[in-house]
């Protein structure tokens, strides 16, 4: 196993006030067999400065010739990779000691994934820890769940670098770059997440995924429409709406009272063609379904009929269930992402 090669892929655009810490948690892996591809898209902070200073033979660092964003960026990260695996570690995030190794050990003992994740623990800008993030671990729950969000914290994940240098990561999707390329992986490999916390996720004022909300849910739609086409259900462009904004957790969209029945409606089809095809996980389709729903109804304060509809009656057995798991999550800081 030690002589295989890891190409750890770390994009940077104006990270120099962390980028350090992320490359040193590289450099300081068990496993030692690694290269680490350093792509600087652009940054008009030190981020050069700061990487530069780092004088081991194993980083291989590289300059967009100007600011070509995200999809590009890692993109060109996967060119220059030469390893057998590709490892993400954005340029704000940490890995933890071991994380490499454990993840190798699990991909050549199983030929037949093509990707592996792990759990996660978030830190803020402060490196104060915050919460602990368990995501589904297993192929058939990994699928069910994508076909609502992606369940892999990217700076966690290790994939078979043919796979990546063949689908790569698909122009268009910038933000969310990392669901689409995850759910095309997924279309032609097992995919799994390890029960281990590897890395330390960063939440801090500059996160892309904060910054750019707007464009990221224009193309988490994109996304949307290509799962449910894939699924073979015929949906109106109405019932798309629907079902992003209620994916998505968009509240506001949700204002009018008349939406509730229409996606009630919705749902309860989805879930019906979902059984039949008989191929997912029905509780943790329901589960995102309740928990979602409950949200949806807490934050726009509706108590009555809409809360108590035909989906409690559906579900009225795991309604309680995951409810109560779900409120009892924030005391213990400990998520399941749902």
């Amino acid at each position: 196993m030690r002589s295989k090669l890891i190409s750890v892929n770390m994009p940077v655009y104006n990270a120099g006030k962390y980028v350090g810490k992320s490359i040193e948690s590289i450099l300081s892996q068990t496993y030692t067999n690694l290269e680490l591809i350093i792509v600087n898209d652009g940054s008009t902070d030190n981020s050069r400065e700061v990487i530069l200073s780092y004088k081991d033979p194993r980083i291989k660092y590289f300059e967009n010739d100007s600011n070509l964003n995200i999809v590009k960026t890692r993109n060109r990260c996967i060119s220059e990779s030469s390893g057998e695996y590709i490892a993400v570690l954005d340029s704000d995030d940490i890995a933890f000691p071991d994380r490499l190794e454990k993840q190798l050990e699990f991909l050549e003992a199983n030929p037949e994934y093509g990707m592996c994740g792990t759990y996660y623990q978030i830190i803020n800008e402060n490196n104060e820890y915050q919460s602990r993030i368990q995501v589904p671990l297993n192929d058939l729950d990994n699928k069910t769940f994508l076909n609502f969000n992606v369940c892999f914290c990217h700076s966690t994940v290790m994939m078979r670098s043919e796979l990546a240098k063949k689908i790569k990561y698909r122009e268009g999707y910038d933000i969310i770059e990392d669901y689409e390329i995850t759910y095309n992986i997924s279309k032609i490999a097992k995919i799994a997440n390890l029960p281990i916390y590897s890395t330390h996720y960063r939440v801090h004022g500059n996160n892309v995924t904060i910054a750019k909300k707007e464009k990221a849910q224009e193309n988490r739609k994109k996304i949307d429409e290509t799962v449910l086409t894939d699924l073979g259900i015929d949906f109106t462009q109405a019932e798309l709406a629907l079902h992003t904004n209620f994916i998505s957790f968009n509240y506001e969209y949700f204002a009018l009272d008349s939406r509730y029945k229409e996606l009630e409606k919705w749902l309860l089809g989805y879930y019906a063609f979902s059984k039949k095809k008989n191929r997912f996980n029905m509780q943790l389709i329901a589960r995102s379904f309740i928990t979602r729903w409950f949200l949806i109804c807490i934050k726009n304060k509706k108590y009555s009929w809409i809360f108590f509809n035909r989906l409690l009656f559906k579900f009225h057995f795991l309604y309680p269930v995951y409810i109560s798991e779900f409120l009892a999550q924030k005391h213990r800081k400990s998520y399941y992402v749902v």
